[in-house]
């Protein structure tokens, strides 16, 4: 078998396997980087499961530089351990990185298959309070 060929059966398996896509809109948007590990320690300190409402999002990370919301797609309530969500937040860190205005950002939204996504962006007018 070509390598090419082996190549290209790899990645469209790591793709059906992680069935996500990744959206990293307009760096504008996005959150200085040197804010995510402050988000992800203040997530993992948090409960190992997180609950939310029927097509509805959570917010759980609001401050003045960053949030961070975890988003129910299903007409159904979701439970989702919180390492999941701490992964997306890390595909957002490392495959959304750029540079904008001198600073190093990231953000945009991880939309899985089973119909759940994450968001992290910079100010968001609907993150009120730091939980």
């Amino acid at each position: 078998m070509r390598p090419s060929i082996v190549t290209s059966a790899i990645a469209m398996l790591a793709t059906a396997v992680s069935g996500h896509t990744v959206n990293c809109w307009g760096k504008a948007l996005h959150a200085d980087i040197d804010v995510f590990p402050e988000a992800v320690n203040f997530i993992e300190k948090g409960q190992d499961r997180v609950s939310v409402r029927p097509n509805g999002c959570k917010n759980l990370y609001c401050s003045d530089d960053m949030s961070v919301r975890f988003c129910n797609d299903l007409d159904k309530p979701r439970v989702m351990g919180k390492r999941n969500i701490l992964d997306s937040i890390n595909v957002l860190a490392t495959e959304c990185k750029e540079e904008y205005k001198g600073k190093t950002v990231a953000g945009g939204v991880v939309d899985h298959s089973d119909h759940w996504s994450v968001v992290v962006q910079g100010h968001d007018d609907l993150c009120k309070s730091r939980y």
